[in-house]
């Protein structure tokens, strides 16, 4: 019986940790993630939320904490975090934008809501949109999509 409680706890722990070891992507302020991707010539990731946005939360718990997205945000991305809704000035293309206005901006003005993961590449400017809450394993797959554009 001691053994089985053993294997029990031992797994429990296993799993446990692995989901705390795991906890996610490392996000950047704007400023800091911005001058980053251009000097590692990367993409940036942008994920656009609110503090009252059910959906953006539940992307933070069952997307950005998958191994498989971590890594290829790391590998292939800048990620970056922002609440448009916060003051603050925010600097794009020798620009200065409100949260409201660069995520606009970011939209073409064409934004539907919360979350949104931006592309953007910073040799061009250009920037795409992914609307909504995504499951891990489609993330993935638009995160290698990204990944292979060259702008």
């Amino acid at each position: 019986m001691r053994r089985i409680t053993l294997l029990f706890g031992l797994a429990f722990l296993f799993f446990f940790t692995g989901n705390i070891s795991g906890q996610g992507v490392v996000w950047h302020e704007w400023e800091d993630g911005y001058k980053k991707a251009k000097e590692e010539n990367k993409i940036i990731l942008l994920d656009a939320y609110t503090e009252w946005c059910g959906w953006c939360k539940v992307m933070d718990q069952k997307t950005y904490t998958v191994k498989e997205v971590k890594d290829k945000i790391q590998e292939n991305f800048v990620a970056i975090k922002l609440n448009p809704e916060l003051s603050g000035t925010y600097e794009f293309e020798n620009q200065s934008y409100s949260g409201k206005e660069l995520i606009k901006r970011l939209a073409y003005n064409k934004f539907r809501g919360y979350p949104t993961t931006f592309f953007i590449f910073p040799d061009t400017g250009k920037s795409y949109m992914e609307i909504g809450y995504i499951e891990a394993a489609p993330f993935s797959n638009i995160l290698d999509k990204y990944a292979g554009m060259k702008n």
